[in-house]
């Protein structure tokens, strides 16, 4: 009876457990390759008071390269991106950053190897998709946020790149797709 009991109370335990979402697939491990493109800006409306002259997007509509890589080091993600156009554009060699292991799918920052090198930064981890939140500081102290997710399909992975201005009154969104090299 007592067995039963323990059986009974630790059942709750090892459903919900199997449901997290632990960390990278291995299947979305590589390198991919593609282009993204400028999609649109969205005003952040429950900004107060709006600004006395909203942002007219200027953005060239031209896809321009983009590229990443899955890894893993230590039990944690690593994410190597390169973009080659637009204001988020990395330098030619790319940003690596690596994180911890994920808990309840997320995980922090631990070491960046970027220029400029983020302040902060956070991997999200969900079944078909990984995203990584990347805080930079400019020198004068204003910031900008670089949010780029991931969603894996079965040729590559579609991408999305939002990049929030240092006023906090738009995010900008550049969408595109890359293919998985193979090994």
């Amino acid at each position: 009876m007592l067995a039963r009991r323990a059986f009974l109370m630790a059942a709750p335990f090892l459903v919900s457990s199997a449901r997290a979402q632990s960390g990278v697939w291995q299947e979305w491990l590589g390198t991919y390759n593609g282009a993204l493109a400028f999609y649109g800006s969205m005003p952040l409306e429950d900004i107060y008071p709006p600004p006395a002259n909203p942002h007219v997007d200027l953005d060239d509509r031209a896809p321009f390269g983009a590229a990443f890589r899955v890894g893993l080091q230590d039990g944690g993600a690593v994410v190597w991106l390169r973009i080659d156009g637009g204001p988020m554009q990395t330098a030619t060699a790319g940003e690596t950053l690596r994180f911890g292991p994920p808990s309840s799918g997320l995980a922090h920052l631990v070491d960046a190897e970027a220029k400029p090198t983020p302040r902060s930064a956070t991997l999200t981890v969900r079944p078909d998709a990984l995203g990584t939140e990347a805080l930079f500081a400019y020198a004068d102290g204003s910031f900008w946020r670089r949010h780029f997710n991931m969603r894996f399909t079965p040729a590559g992975a579609d991408m999305i790149v939002w990049v929030f201005d240092a006023e906090g009154t738009r995010a900008r969104t550049w969408r595109g797709s890359a293919i998985k090299q193979l090994p």
